[in-house]
């Protein structure tokens, strides 16, 4: 069941984004404290990455997505940074 808390945030962010934007935020958000890094995303949501950084960059500019302060490695063994939904009573 969704908090009443949560649907009110939801539904006020909704006008402000666009559905890609949308699909991103969502991702996200439904990852809790996990978070999700670009590549993730790009990955479960069968976006490119040219999609996918510029939507995550609006969600942060809009302050709904922020870098969560911690990396995971990608498949190349690279460092990505981890991003995390902001509203600490939406994160799951």
């Amino acid at each position: 069941m969704i908090q009443r808390t949560s649907l009110e945030a939801k539904l006020k962010v909704e006008p402000q984004i666009g559905s890609i934007n949308r699909k991103v935020y969502e991702f996200i958000l439904n990852r809790g404290l996990t978070g999700a890094t670009d590549q993730e995303i790009e990955a479960s949501l069968f976006l490119d990455g040219n999609t996918v950084r510029p939507s995550r960059g609006s969600l942060v500019k809009n302050n709904l997505v922020a870098d969560a302060g911690i990396t995971r490695k990608n498949k190349k063994g690279n460092a990505c940074i981890v991003w995390r939904a902001t509203k600490e009573d939406m994160l799951l």
